[in-house]
């Protein structure tokens, strides 16, 4: 494998995430690898070990997960969502003309209480 960093060949071995405590055993944590682009997680793995390379000339560290997980609705599930689904249908207060969400009980702007009929 090619370094992406250098241009570099780069050695093949074993990549592992490994947790290191100082706190004697008491507590006991797990490593996870997740990728991450723009501040969204878009999968994670529960492995701590695999194919790994890495690059002697620049350092460069990688390792090759192919069991992972999607998660926060990412890649192709995004395109199905809804983001108006969450927002309640708008009423005009007869008064003053001022939208405000259905469920309001009394006009936020002019005070016209609403009655149910």
């Amino acid at each position: 494998m090619i370094c992406g960093f250098c241009g570099n060949e780069m050695m093949q071995g074993e990549f592992r995430m490994e947790q290191h405590s100082t706190d004697k055993g008491i507590y006991r944590a797990y490593p996870v690898a997740a990728f991450y682009k723009n501040n969204v997680q878009y999968c994670e793995t529960p492995l701590d070990r695999t194919t790994g390379f890495y690059c002697p000339e620049c350092g460069a560290m990688t390792g090759i997960f192919r069991f992972t997980k999607p998660v926060n609705f990412a890649g192709s599930f995004n395109k199905d969502l809804d983001d108006d689904i969450d927002r309640l249908p708008l009423k005009s207060c007869p008064v003053c003309g001022f939208d405000m969400d259905i469920d309001y009980p009394r006009c936020p702007k002019c005070g016209l209480v609403f009655v149910k009929k």
